[in-house]
């Protein structure tokens, strides 16, 4: 199906190759996962297989590319799109039409598949996603991860024989990531297609993917089954990429000599089969009555801490639908809260009353003694630092030097001060300051807003999906800095998807679904809470849920090395 020879690709005007010397082979009917730290080639190989290298973006081209014995080199992108779909990275830049039904019809109207056709194609792929209700829905009033669903849509409709997605599930919740894969999984096994995904989440790799491709500073480091890729599992590490944490438990185990070190299983993919491990090879047929003790301490740190910010009673709502109802929360200075839930549930739509973008229709928003609703939404930003979901909406200057200064000239400050916060941002991020911000990569552009934020010293800061297009070591470092600034007093708001993120950093959770508070308390406490996860459309970090797979006695557990004490106990 796909052939790479000696692939060598440099962008114009590049100092460094982004991909070197690359050779694989894709089979007809494969199901990869590329993985690999930002920056080492993932979007340039992708890229290479639809052709839109050569022929769009261009540079020193070595060696070949060939789809089903075509070389891309001589075949443009438009020959090849019914062969090859392509589900990119940035979804804004995708959209064609202003409706969700039209965006679909687009291509199979631009390839001319009879009418006939059409409706059935529209009617099943929609429902295939599960977005049937968004079909009138005009595309600007969707959320990140409402439009990401209508892109794979559209490209699934031309029923193309290779679908090339580059992180597909960036902006979905949970269930509906799994629930790509799943759909995903199924076009391939039913259907034939060759799948190809570059995704950041790598245990949903492990779940749904045949193989993985690891690229390393554009060149290839494995290529090979998952099981195979895994058991490199500290070379990866190195590398940044976030292995799954029942692999890291089980190496862990074998490393405590609670596990043989020897090849007698395989290592695991989830939770289910880290559970199988344990329980075959430690807790065998023994009769536990282990005394268990909660490990979810109460954090009341900031229990007497000024309250910073209240929604009282707040009424929001759009134009056509529905926004938030009755919304009642207090978050005090120094807390560090996540707002989690479903795509659509209104958790962007919560950050930007927070900060003035949006105005409560009903009720009141007080955020440092100010009503919202009394005043400007630029004398708020003084005080309060805003991230956006997609960091290319808020970057302005044409170099990161003066994309740093522009805030603090905004809110008047002296330019020796302005000089002195430029210098220590530049040297902490190691950024190269004459450098464009659109040519740094999407990982990098989010650290600049963020260097940003910090260089303003806000008292609060409202993080919408920080994380997103970060590789595992971007990840660390940026929410390293948060909790940082966190310890020294920023009030910090996330809206996030990342289970695990959130269980390791967070100390608050909001959950929100269809617009409403379902629940709000101490993050251990919501995750705890089985039924509730379920409705909200949400997941357990993995040891959690391989926990809650061993049985009661391991209940509430959520951390690695907290697992192994209670199995140290059982030996």
């Amino acid at each position: 199906m796909i052939e790479i020879r000696n692939l060598t690709f440099k962008y114009q005007d590049a100092k460094q190759n982004a991909l070197n010397n690359i050779s694989m082979k894709i089979e007809d009917g494969d199901f990869i996962g590329i993985i690999g730290e930002s920056g080492a080639g993932k979007t340039t190989l992708c890229n290479s297989i639809n052709a839109l290298i050569p022929h769009h973006f261009h540079g020193d081209y070595y060696g070949n590319v060939l789809i089903n014995e075509k070389d891309t080199f001589e075949t443009p992108p438009g020959k090849l799109a019914l062969n090859v779909g392509s589900v990119f990275q940035d979804i804004d830049s995708q959209m064609i039409s202003t409706i969700v039904e039209d965006e679909i019809l687009f291509g199979l109207e631009n390839f001319g598949i009879p009418k006939d056709e059409i409706e059935k194609r529209v009617a099943s792929t929609l429902e295939e996603v599960g977005i049937t209700e968004l079909r009138y829905r005009d595309i600007s009033s969707l959320s990140g991860g409402q439009k990401q669903k209508v892109a794979i849509a559209s490209i699934l409709a031309l029923q193309p024989q290779i679908l090339v997605l580059d992180e597909p599930t960036g902006e979905l919740d949970p269930a509906s990531s799994l629930q790509i894969f799943g759909l995903l999984k199924k076009i391939n096994q039913e259907k034939g297609i060759t799948i190809i995904v570059v995704e950041q989440k790598i245990m949903l790799l492990c779940e749904f993917a045949k193989k993985l491709a690891v690229l390393e500073k554009g060149s290839l480091f494995a290529f090979d089954k998952v099981r195979n890729v895994l058991k490199k599992s500290e070379e990866l590490e190195k590398m940044g990429i976030n292995i799954p944490r029942v692999v890291t438990l089980i190496n862990r185990l074998k490393h405590k000599k609670l596990l043989k070190n020897d090849e007698d299983f395989e290592l695991p993919l989830n939770a289910y089969e880290a559970g199988e491990i344990i329980k075959k090879e430690i807790i065998k047929d023994k009769n536990l009555t282990l005394e268990v003790k909660s490990n979810i301490v109460e954090d009341d740190s900031n229990k007497n801490a000024p309250e910073i910010l209240k929604f009282d009673h707040v009424h929001f709502s759009y134009k056509n639908e529905a926004g938030l109802t009755d919304i009642n929360v207090s978050i005090n200075k120094g807390d560090f809260v996540a707002i989690v839930g479903s795509n659509g549930a209104g958790k962007s739509t919560f950050s930007k009353l927070c900060n003035g973008l949006l105005k409560p229709a009903k009720g009141d928003v007080t955020i440092l003694n100010h009503n919202t609703k009394k005043v400007k939404t630029s004398k708020l930003a003084k005080n309060i630092g805003f991230l956006f979901q997609n960091p290319d909406r808020q970057i302005c200057c044409k170099t990161v030097r003066e994309e740093i200064q522009f805030s603090l000239k905004n809110i008047g400050l002296p330019q020796e001060e302005i000089e002195n916060r430029t210098e220590k941002i530049i040297k902490e991020f190691e950024f190269d300051e004459s450098k464009n911000p659109f040519d740094l990569s999407r990982g990098q552009r989010q650290k600049l807003c963020l260097a940003c934020l910090i260089a303003l010293q806000s008292e609060i800061l409202i993080l919408d999906e920080p994380t997103t297009g970060l590789d595992y070591k971007e990840c660390m470092e940026l929410m390293g800095k948060i909790k940082e600034l966190n310890r020294q007093g920023t009030t910090v708001i996330m809206v996030c998807h990342d289970m695990e993120v959130i269980l390791d950093f967070a100390t608050r959770l909001l959950v929100m679904t269809n617009g409403r508070l379902l629940a709000q308390g101490i993050t251990k406490h919501i995750l705890s809470d089985n039924e509730l996860l379920k409705y909200a459309r949400l997941t357990k970090p993995q040891i959690a849920e391989t926990c809650d797979y061993l049985g009661e006695n391991f209940y509430n557990t959520f951390a690695t090395e907290e697992l192994i004490e209670k199995l140290e106990k059982i030996v």
